[in-house]
């Protein structure tokens, strides 16, 4: 038998938003009598353990973990420390490759790698700039993705954004994320009675949801402008918004002083997301910018209709009308209409969301995503 390629896959698990689930996607789905996959986690020792690191626990993996900080406060040495000992790490442990993902793992990871001779892969998700200490990681980020001998885009937009930062298109593979399809048509409807039983939502009622990482970037305060407006227009909806991030206090303040309280349930961060998407009658995804959303992905795949901003790489998933409506980025009262139109018309709704599927099935299925990404492993 031959003898298994060793990879060590890197990466900063903070909260459990769309590159974590991408990463689980692939340790649960990766051939394991062909890889080796030894993960290693960059993580906060004051934070308790995050659900990443159990959920690696119980698909049987052994991981590696390297504090990013000795304390919660400025800490200079971040940088050099831990790139020292991720490389004391590599060096003993005899591995074939590197697979990093994000700015941090990138920046620590890459010059290690380059350092002991071990090829290298980063899957780049995407580069949110919220702030200048952003800025400049993620400057360095895209300086040191020209030491990788592949790095994965997950979208098109993102590719270019590479090349246009110097790293030669010929090192770049695009590989949009995928999903696995939730559940058969029944268990979509089991989960859908006994989500809305649970949250108090009667059957009749028309549920708007949306489910990721409450960041500015999400654009969310569109989607609670667009409630105001329908709101004002008598449509009556009920939103869901499931997830946490640091806008979830100034979202809840804007619901609040928009008087639409009695519209809007925020339910924060949940994993058993599979029984979550089956209680939306629509799911609105409002970003500003985006590379290949994981939960527009799943939606589609739960036979839910979408509504998402023509951003990133959401145009190359949504052909507007087809499988999805699209509107234009920061445009509340384009979510406005597509929300009304959808909550009145059951026909156009069911058939967006058995397109969704069908697109889900053809396109991306989370068995040949997987496949792609050992071929990536293969080549380098």
């Amino acid at each position: 038998m031959a003898s298994r390629t060793k990879v060590a896959y890197v990466l900063t698990p903070i909260t459990f938003g769309g590159a974590e689930k991408v990463s689980l996607n692939f340790l649960r789905t990766v051939d394991r009598n062909r890889f080796d996959i030894k993960p290693v986690l960059f993580i906060r020792p004051w934070e308790e353990e995050l659900y990443f690191a159990r959920e690696l626990r119980q698909l049987g993996y052994t991981f590696e973990t390297v504090p990013v900080a000795l304390k919660t406060d400025s800490d200079p040495m971040r940088v050099p420390r831990v790139a020292h000992r991720l490389h004391s790490y590599l060096k003993k442990g005899s591995f074939d490759l590197v697979h990093t993902h994000g700015y941090f793992a990138d920046i620590c990871g890459q010059p290690a790698a380059l350092a002991l001779g071990i090829n290298s892969i980063s899957t780049c998700h995407g580069f949110i700039a919220s702030d200048l200490k952003l800025k400049i990681y993620i400057r360095l980020d895209k300086y040191v993705l020209r030491m990788c001998r592949m790095v994965i885009a997950v979208s098109e937009g993102i590719r270019d954004e590479l090349v246009h930062s110097g790293i030669r298109d010929s090192r770049i593979t695009v590989i949009p994320n995928a999903v696995s399809l939730l559940c058969e048509n029944v268990q979509l409807l089991t989960h859908r009675q006994e989500t809305r039983r649970t949250l108090g939502i009667a059957p009749d009622e028309i549920v708007v949801g949306y489910l990721g990482r409450l960041s500015e970037e999400k654009g969310l305060i569109y989607l609670v402008e667009a409630a105001a407006e329908l709101r004002d227009a008598a449509v009556l909806v009920k939103f869901l918004i499931v997830g946490d991030g640091p806008e979830k206090a100034a979202l809840e303040q804007q619901v609040n002083d928009r008087e639409l309280s009695n519209l809007f349930t925020f339910l924060g961060f949940r994993t058993a997301t599979e029984k979550l998407y089956p209680a939306f009658d629509i799911f609105v995804l409002p970003s500003l910018t985006e590379g290949s959303p994981l939960a527009l992905l799943e939606s589609m795949a739960a036979g839910v209709p979408v509504i998402a901003s023509a951003v990133g790489g959401i145009p190359k998933v949504v052909t507007d009308g087809v499988n999805g409506l699209l509107v234009s980025p920061g445009d509340p009262i384009a979510i406005k209409e597509k929300i009304r139109l959808l909550s009145v018309d059951s026909e156009l709704s069911q058939r967006l969301g058995r397109a969704g599927i069908d697109t889900i099935k053809a396109k991306y299925n989370i068995d040949s995503w997987c496949r792609e990404i050992e071929q990536c492993y293969g080549r380098v």
